[in-house]
């Protein structure tokens, strides 16, 4: 109910916004509409603003509509994925809803429309977002395919900084991935309400709360529960300048495992603990290569926080009904390398690692992964992609005879993928 009342209070901003073109300090919307981040006054506009001179676009369709500036996103893609493995059951394949399969073969069909509105109004730019996809895929559990919101958010940029709050990535979220497989990362989306300042010309500091992760594996989630009972704690900083970025993050949760259950002949390990995690994130540009190439790194170590580190489970749901000792704890890193071939054609190269140990009252399971992948994209007209993506992983599952800790089975596969993309 909490977050009806909120999106409700949201709406009523926004309306009252609409009449900002008639006051004195209102900029006007047609340059808004030229590009969304023409006239902010966050960080990121500044560093861009010599970027902007060129031809190059963040796309999608841009009109005036009452006095704002409306973009409209959206995109379609087809992917076939194909594996060889040496276990059944590795979880190969992840799909767009959420769901894992682990067959040696899957098609997979994804849309995603994205709505954007600026106004300028005389506290600042006002800023809403509306995301939502369909994805459809061998083995998803599915018969015509999963429709949802992915994400929302509504702003206000100024002079004070930029306040936003939303469903979006969390504050933790640096690397960005480039392909057609999932890497382990961390990145994560969460209900969010986020400050963004710059405090020294290229740095800027965010702090945001972030909903509570959840505690049964039941749990409503997303855009169903927007609620702070039990909030994440995190911070941001950041180091801005050209094309290079330095990130640091970190944040802070209650864990609380007070549900954990009493069983005869042991003694009660019911507690609350403090949950955090910290993260480190570097892009370079590599021009000495060729004038587009990019290289980008990220890790994050993670205690009781267990989804931070780029898996989509947080094994501290878990723990609920298992009997915890200790603090879940893990690591994850990932690199990736972007060349630039020439105007139609690109390619990436990435490796990554992730591993977690839970501590439970008879056993500690663990589980560590590897990863890796390259692939090629062709770019023959503009808005339209062709790819082809080869990827290993190597998975080591030792579950210790506790089950609905680590599913599936550990193993190697190799992972082939070609895909076609269009956008507008």
């Amino acid at each position: 109910m909490a977050w009806r009342v909120l999106f409700v209070a949201l709406l009523m901003v926004g309306a009252q916004s609409a009449t900002a073109k008639d006051r004195p300090n209102a900029k006007p919307t047609s340059s808004a509409c030229k590009k969304t981040d023409d006239t902010s006054t966050s960080k990121a506009a500044k560093d861009d603003d010599d970027a902007d001179d060129d031809d190059e676009d963040d796309g999608g369709v841009r009109f005036a509509v009452a006095g704002a500036c409306v973009k409209v996103t959206g995109g379609a893609s087809y992917t076939y994925q194909q594996a060889s493995q040496t276990a059944a059951g590795l979880p190969v394949f992840v799909n767009k809803n959420g769901s894992v399969t682990s067959g040696t073969s899957s098609n997979a069909l994804s849309a995603n429309i994205g709505l954007e509105t600026t106004r300028q109004t005389g506290i600042g730019e006002f800023k809403t977002t509306l995301a939502a996809d369909w994805s459809k895929a061998t083995g998803d559990g599915t018969q015509n395919g999963s429709a949802q919101f992915s994400g929302w958010s509504v702003g206000l940029d100024n002079k004070l900084g930029t306040l936003t709050v939303g469903y979006t990535g969390t504050l933790m979220s640096f690397w960005e991935s480039n392909f057609l497989s999932t890497a382990n990362a961390p990145g994560r989306s969460a209900n969010t309400i986020v400050y963004e300042r710059e405090v020294v010309e290229h740095h800027t500091v965010a702090a945001g709360l972030e909903s509570n992760l959840p505690t049964t594996p039941e749990d409503n989630t997303g855009l169903k529960s927007f609620e702070f009972s039990d909030p994440v704690y995190t911070l941001r900083w950041r180091y801005e300048v050209d094309d290079t970025t330095l990130h640091l993050s970190g944040l802070a949760r209650r864990a609380d495992f007070s549900a954990s259950p009493l069983l005869p002949l042991f003694a009660d390990t019911a507690t609350v603990r403090l949950g955090w995690a910290a993260s480190l994130g570097l892009k370079l540009p590599v021009k000495f290569i060729a004038e587009g190439d990019e290289f980008s790194v990220q890790a994050t170590y993670a205690s009781d926080a267990a989804s931070y580190l780029g898996i989509s489970t947080d094994l501290t749901t878990y723990q609920h009904t298992v009997r915890s000792g200790g603090p879940t704890t893990g690591w994850s890193a990932v690199a990736s390398y972007h060349h630039e071939w020439s105007e139609q054609f690109e390619s990436n190269l990435f490796g990554s690692y992730l591993t977690l140990r839970a501590d439970l009252l008879l056993a500690k399971p663990e589980v560590q992964t590897f990863r890796s992948g390259v692939n090629l994209y062709w770019k023959p007209v503009d808005k339209l992609k062709f790819g082809i993506e080869l990827g290993y992983v190597d998975m080591t599952l030792d579950p210790q005879g506790v089950r609905g800790i680590f599913d599936g089975g550990g193993g190697r596969a190799y992972i082939g993928y070609l895909s076609v993309a269009a956008e507008l």
